[in-house]
C-alpha cells in the first residue's frame, strides 16, 4: 500500500502486447448501459405507460446507479489505456480533440432530441446542456444550468467533461497517487464538514474517486494474471446498491450527505466493489483480488444481517432482501471460480453503442410516455411501449455510434498522436 501511495500517477509507456479492444470490458459497459435503460423503464412509477407500471419484483433487479458509478471507473481506466506517453502540447491537443469528437456529437443529438420532445424547455437550459454545463448544484455565486427534465441522464456528461479536463493536470503534473487521493477525499467530505463549502466541488470530488481509481488501475496496476473471480464480483455489484451497507450502519446517526445521487458519502461502499470487478476482469493487480473480495463480501453480508435484525427493508420489502441474500451466498460460493468472461464478451456489441443508448434513451422514453395515441393501462400496453422504446433507442444509438462517429473520425482524425491506441473510448 505504501509503495502504491508514493508512486507517481504517470503513463507507464507503450505496451506492445496490449493493442486492440478488450471485449469483456466492452461487454461490461454494454451491461451497464442496459441496466440504466432497464432501471429507467421499469421504475415502480408510471414512467413509460401513464397508468401502469410493472410489479415491484421487477425493480429488485435495478442496478442503474451502480452502473453510473462503474461508467466513471471505466472512463478513467480507458483514458489510462489510450494515453501511454508523457505530456506534450501536441499530445494534449490530440487528446482533447479525441474527447470532444467522442462526446460532443452524441450529446448534441441527445439534447436536441430532448428539446424537440419538450419544446418549452428554456433556451438557456438547452444551450447550457449543449455546452456540458448542466448540474444539479449551483456553481459559484448561485449560477446554475438546470439538467433537462426529460433527459436527466446527461448530468453525468458534465462530470465526464470535468474529469477529462482534470486529467490534463494529472497527466502534466504526475502527482503521487496517495497525495492525489487524499486531496480528492478531503474535497469529497468538505461540503459535509465545512459550512458553506460548495456542494458542486464535493460532488465532483466524490465522482473523481471512481474516475481516478480507474485511471490508477490502468497506469499502476500490473497485468500479471488471467481473469479473476469476476462472476462473484458482478453478483456483489448487482446487489450492493439496495443493500446500502454504509447507510444501514449509520442510518441512526444525523450525518448530512452530498446532494447528488449516487454521488453520496454513504454510497462509497460501491467503490471497493467497482475496483474489485475491474481488476479481476482485466487481470490486473492480482494481490488485491483476495482482500477486495473478502472485504466486499463481508460488508455486504454484514449489511444483510443488519437489515434482517432491524427489519428495515425500505420500500421494496423483505422478499427482495431474501433474493439479495441468495445472491450474496452464491457470490461466496463462486469466490474461487475464475472463468473466462465469455458472457460479457457476447455483450460487446451492446458496448459499442452504449454511450448513444445512455444519452438518448431517457428522452425517447418520455416521448413514448407522452404519446396519447398508444394503448395504455395494461401489461400488454406497457410491453408494446417498451418494445417501441427499445427499437427507437437502439436504432438511434446504432446510427450515432456506428455510422456518424466513424465518419467524423475519418474526417477529423487524420493522424493519431503518439501513445494513442485504437481502443475502446
Amino acid at each position: 500500500m505504501a509503495a502504491f501511495l508514493s508512486t507517481r500517477l504517470a503513463p507507464p509507456g507503450p505496451e506492445p502486447d496490449s493493442a486492440g479492444r478488450d471485449l469483456a470490458l466492452e461487454g461490461l459497459r454494454g451491461l451497464c448501459a442496459l441496466t440504466v435503460f432497464y432501471g429507467h423503464a421499469i421504475a415502480p412509477i408510471p414512467c413509460l405507460d401513464p397508468v401502469y407500471s410493472p410489479p415491484a419484483p421487477f425493480w429488485w433487479l435495478d442496478m442503474g446507479s451502480v452502473a453510473v458509478l462503474l461508467f466513471f471507473v471505466l472512463s478513467g481506466y480507458v483514458i489510462g489505456l489510450t494515453v501511454k506517453t508523457r505530456f506534450t502540447a501536441p499530445a494534449a491537443r490530440g487528446y482533447l480533440g479525441r474527447r470532444l469528437l467522442r462526446l460532443v456529437p452524441v450529446n448534441t443529438a441527445a439534447v436536441l432530441i430532448a428539446w424537440a420532445l419538450a419544446p418549452r424547455t428554456a433556451a438557456g437550459t438547452v444551450l447550457g446542456n449543449l455546452a456540458f454545463l448542466e448540474n444539479y448544484n449551483p456553481y459559484l455565486f448561485g449560477w446554475r444550468v438546470p439538467v433537462m427534465l426529460n433527459n436527466a441522464s446527461l448530468w453525468t456528461l458534465n462530470f465526464e467533461m470535468f474529469y477529462y479536463l482534470m486529467f490534463l493536470a494529472i497527466w502534466r503534473l504526475a502527482p503521487r497517487a496517495g497525495w492525489l487521493l487524499c486531496i480528492i477525499a478531503a474535497a469529497t467530505v468538505a461540503a459535509v464538514g465545512i459550512p458553506g463549502f460548495p456542494q458542486f466541488i464535493s460532488c465532483y470530488a466524490c465522482g473523481a474517486l471512481y474516475w481516478v481509481a480507474g485511471l490508477s488501475i490502468a497506469w499502476l496496476a500490473p497485468r500479471d494474471t488471467g481473469h479473476g473471480n469476476w462472476p462473484s464480483a458482478l453478483l456483489v455489484a448487482a446487489v450492493m446498491w439496495p443493500l446500502a451497507p454504509f447507510w444501514a450502519f449509520s442510518s441512526a446517526l444525523p450525518i448530512p450527505d452530498l446532494s447528488i445521487l449516487p454521488l453520496e458519502l454513504r454510497r462509497l461502499d460501491i467503490l471497493p466493489v467497482s475496483v474489485w470487478l475491474l481488476l479481476v476482469l482485466t487481470g490486473r493487480g492480482r494481490r488485491w483480488h483476495r482482500p477486495l473480495a473478502v472485504s466486499s463480501l463481508a460488508v455486504a453480508s454484514l449489511a444483510l444481517v443488519v437489515r434482517f435484525a432491524t427489519g428495515d427493508f425500505g420500500d421494496i420489502g423483505e422478499g427482495a432482501f431474501a433474493a439479495y441474500a441468495i445472491a450474496i451466498g452464491l457470490a461466496w460460493i463462486l469466490v474461487k471460480w475464475k472463468p473466462e468472461p465469455s458472457i460479457l464478451v457476447r455483450m460487446a456489441p451492446v458496448g459499442l453503442v452504449s454511450y448513444g443508448l445512455y444519452a438518448v434513451s431517457l428522452a425517447l422514453q418520455f416521448g413514448v410516455l407522452g404519446q396519447p395515441d398508444l394503448p395504455r393501462g395494461t401489461a400488454w400496453s406497457y410491453l408494446l411501449r417498451f418494445a417501441l422504446l427499445t427499437a427507437l433507442s437502439f436504432g438511434l444509438a446504432w446510427v450515432l455510434e456506428l455510422r456518424l462517429q466513424p465518419r467524423l473520425r475519418r474526417t477529423f482524425m487524420r493522424g493519431r498522436p503518439a501513445g494513442a491506441r485504437p481502443r475502446t473510448a
